[in-house]
């Protein structure tokens, strides 16, 4: 089931990480169990925090019933996620981010968020239109990493990087056609945001004209690229482990 971005995301969260974030997140308003897992280790600690929690627990009886992802036995209805705006930039200022230009896969989107959230790029920017969106599955794959980032949806790329500059965060592209290796880039104690570009084209040439730099990651000469989503939680660890 997709989402509408307009009325929030995550009104849906299915397995066991993402639920248990979600709590932690104080989003929960329903647990969803399947009841032949009541005894797993796992599902007692969702249930006793959700006991705590006075959150109302619903137990499916067979899996005939359940009407979640058939690989899991957790769900939650949950408090829908905020998402914020361009205008909202200002408030984010002090933090890293990923900007992801038109990600067509909605397992990258989800990949890209957990790693953001492992690395503290504490922001995830995608665009109105032409992009995978998030979905009930982005969550699970980012498995709670959703939960730590705040996601940004913006309608120019070109008037996003003008906000950034204004805030004096740098803007750095990753692409195949940069000059600079990512391992020696000094960021210093600067914020950035990393733009990141579709599994198929990458960055376009305008865009990366408009960039403060673009850079690569050096690999063997045998493979001609990267997953975009591999190719980003290695860039940000790069900036994680320098900071």
């Amino acid at each position: 089931m997709m989402v509408k971005m307009s009325d929030g995301i995550g009104k849906i969260v299915e397995g066991y990480n993402s639920v248990i974030s979600a709590l932690e997140n104080n989003r929960v308003t329903e647990l969803i169990t399947l009841e032949k897992n009541l005894e797993s280790k796992k599902v007692k600690n969702l249930l006793d925090i959700a006991n705590q929690k006075n959150i109302k627990i619903v137990n499916v009886k067979t899996k005939n019933d359940w009407k979640y992802n058939s690989s899991e036995y957790v769900a939650a209805v949950c408090i829908p996620k905020k998402i914020y705006k361009e205008t909202d930039l200002n408030n984010f200022k002090s933090t890293n981010f990923i900007v992801c230009d038109h990600i067509q896969d909605t397992n990258n989107l989800g990949a890209i968020a957990r790693s953001a959230a492992s690395f503290e790029f504490n922001v995830m920017c995608i665009p109105e239109r032409r992009s995978a969106r998030l979905s009930e599955r982005t969550f699970k794959i980012a498995s709670g990493g959703l939960e730590k980032i705040q996601v940004l949806e913006y309608k120019s790329i070109y008037s996003l990087i003008k906000k950034f500059k204004l805030l004096n965060v740098w803007t750095i592209g990753l692409d195949m056609k940069g000059k600079d290796k990512i391992e020696n880039f000094d960021l210093g104690n600067q914020n950035l945001a990393f733009f990141i570009g579709s599994e198929e084209k990458g960055l376009s040439h305008g865009l990366m004209d408009k960039l403060d730099n673009v850079l690569i990651i050096s690999m063997s000469d045998d493979i001609e690229s990267l997953n975009v989503s591999v190719a980003a939680a290695i860039a940000m660890q790069h900036i994680f482990i320098k900071n």
